[in-house]
């Protein structure tokens, strides 16, 4: 069966950004029928303006896509949408292949295979395919690089302009350059930018904050610009900052690291289009660290199968890049069962710090690294210290989380001193499950 494909896969696949917003208005059960899907093939028939609706069959295994709508784009809206469902988890496996899709489907297959060949025996792509998948890639590394271009010079008048002029609009300010890079095909850099306006109502000393960022994307776009100079694993960090996604199926195809993977908490975030859940797991026989990140667009549910305090016993695959945290799960063992007796060695502040400046100097753009800290939680209402944490040897960071979140720690721990679970970023500690005797209580 081949591995359903994330929402940035399919945001990647459109030709464009126009393609990306008319796909999404397509995503939605209304507009389809006679829709489904059978060992990475799917189909389905929507209707459009005219009496008779557009049969759509895409093989999501060679990369082929066929609609019988006039649309001269590749893959057109039709096609998207009907992936974007499929990434959603809003369509069914079906036994019976519809006729049409079953024709395409034969077309694509070597004329002496026959009905008995495994579909695993049968190449992935012909060269026709494979020459413009290259081709395809080419146009969008050129539209990428050009957007880059653009918006470093955009970087540079906007330092040399002053930032004060910025907290007069600073949702409107960086918007047009964020339109650019979903054009330029840069979705990461383009959520980068619509973050920006929180960095200005972040409160005082926020323009030395927002030029920190400026100078970082700065620094992402150098990085595309000379990624002929750069080590392979650089290129692969560069690449996947910038929006680049690198399949599912291609990572799982990397050597496995199989452990007994403890499920130590997740967060949500949501955004306009697509909410992200970003769950934490550590290896208990390895001590590494693992991200698993699940999407969801058009209100869909996101993925609950990683559930914190338990455990699993699978084999993780890591996606390429310096930071080695992001997996895919591949292969499990055993179903989760309930943890217990989890000691995780617990890190004293000067060391989370010493770690996350290694982490930064491997990966300048990375946001947050997970750690286990050992101390107590405090609460000044008097002074502007507000939340921190202190070890036992008297340093202290900063810790933030929602309200709710802060007083039940400070509820449950009462003081104590005791191990944390959460993600260190330059805002501070921000604690997301709490450790005593091998036990774990999620925030």
């Amino acid at each position: 069966m081949e591995s359903r494909w994330s929402v940035d896969q399919v945001m990647a696949a459109a030709p464009d950004s126009a393609s990306q917003v008319a796909g999404r208005r397509l995503a939605r059960p209304g507009p389809w029928s006679a829709i489904g899907t059978s060992d990475g093939l799917l189909w389905g028939e929507c209707q459009g303006s005219g009496r008779t609706p557009y049969r759509v069959t895409v093989d999501t295994g060679t990369r082929r896509y066929q609609c019988s709508c006039p649309s001269r784009k590749f893959p057109c809206k039709h096609a998207l949408g009907l992936l974007f469902l499929w990434a959603q988890g809003q369509i069914d496996e079906s036994g019976a292949v519809a006729g049409f899709a079953r024709d395409f489907a034969d077309r694509g297959r070597p004329a002496a295979e026959s009905e008995t060949v495994p579909r695993e025996q049968t190449p992935e792509q012909t060269p026709e395919q494979r020459a413009a998948a290259a081709a395809r890639a080419a146009v969008r590394e050129q539209r990428v690089a050009d957007g880059l271009a653009e918006l470093d010079r955009w970087l540079a008048d906007q330092v040399a302009g002053g930032l004060a002029r910025v907290a007069q609009d600073p949702y409107g300010w960086a918007e047009a350059a964020a339109v650019r890079m979903v054009d330029a095909q840069a979705p990461g850099v383009a959520a980068w930018l619509r973050r920006l306006p929180g960095v200005v109502a972040s409160g005082s000393r926020w323009p030395q904050r927002l030029l920190d960022e400026l100078a970082l994307l700065h620094l992402l776009a150098r990085g595309y610009a000379r990624r002929a100079e750069l080590p392979a694993d650089l290129v692969a960090t560069v690449r996947d900052h910038i929006g680049f996604s690198v399949p599912r199926a291609t990572v799982l195809t990397g050597p496995p690291v199989r452990d007994r993977w403890v499920i130590v908490s997740f967060r949500d975030l949501d955004t306009e289009t697509v909410s992200t859940r970003r769950v934490w797991l550590h290896g208990q026989e390895s001590g590494r660290w693992a991200q698993v990140l699940f999407f969801a667009a058009g209100g869909a549910t996101l993925d609950a199968s990683l559930v914190p305090a338990t455990v699993l016993d699978a084999n993780l695959h890591f996606y390429p890049g310096r930071a080695g945290l992001r997996a895919a799960v591949g292969e499990t063992h055993a179903e989760p069962i309930p943890m217990t007796g989890w000691h995780p060695p617990a890190d004293a502040i000067g060391a989370a710090a010493d770690r996350w400046a290694a982490a930064l100097a491997a990966d300048p753009w990375q946001h947050q690294i997970p750690v286990v800290l050992r101390g107590r939680v405090d609460h000044d209402d008097r002074g502007d210290q507000g939340w921190s944490f202190t070890d036992p040897a008297g340093d202290a960071v900063v810790v933030h989380g929602t309200e709710l979140d802060l007083w039940r720690l400070l509820a449950l721990t009462a003081g104590a001193t005791l191990d944390l679970a959460g993600e260190w970023s330059p805002d501070g500690f921000r604690p997301s499950t709490i450790v005593t005797d091998g036990r774990m209580v999620v925030l």
